[in-house]
């Protein structure tokens, strides 16, 4: 377990050192901004802790805040992700849910994939919309909310497809 959460911290730290300094500085299509600290919040095994997992949620979008100036809306967020993702994995990753790395072996690769669309897209929209903090622009919050679920969903998968364990 020393093990697991050793490696577990380090891929922390160097997803959130990534997405200050590379993936926040980077605008694609003029505005959108991939999210690649959320396999933090993915990858962390269903069987632990659920205060731990919520508590972890609140530290990456706290630091997140601190250091892009978002006032909030990266902890918001991720806190939002914590308390929903027993319910998403449930829904989404079927009768396997609970094994230690359904999000890497047990389930279909459609419900991982859906998993993890609905963990970005869910994630994406209460973060545009808390940063935005207005209705008046939907059709922005929209546009960003896809955009950014779109990108983020292929950089995750990517980042995924390299941690899986090899058989």
């Amino acid at each position: 377990m020393i093990q697991y959460y050793s490696r577990f911290f380090t891929l922390a730290f160097l997803l959130i050192l990534f997405q200050v300094l590379v993936f926040d500085n980077v605008d694609l299509f003029g505005f959108s901004d991939p999210a690649i600290y959320l396999v933090i919040l993915i990858t962390y095994r269903l069987t632990l802790d659920q205060f731990g997992f919520i508590f972890l949620g609140f530290a990456t979008g706290f630091l997140l805040d601190l250091l892009t100036h978002t006032a909030g809306a990266h902890t918001i967020a991720c806190l939002s992700i914590a308390f929903m993702r027993p319910l998403i994995s449930r829904f989404a990753l079927g009768a396997n849910y609970d094994q230690p790395n359904a999000m890497f072996t047990g389930t279909l690769w459609t419900n991982r994939m859906l998993y993890l669309f609905i963990m970005i897209i869910i994630h994406q929209f209460i973060f545009t919309l808390v940063a935005y903090f207005s209705l008046a622009h939907f059709g922005v919050i929209f546009k960003q909310t896809l955009t950014n679920t779109f990108i983020s969903f292929i950089l995750i998968a990517a980042i995924l497809n390299l941690l899986q364990p090899r058989r």
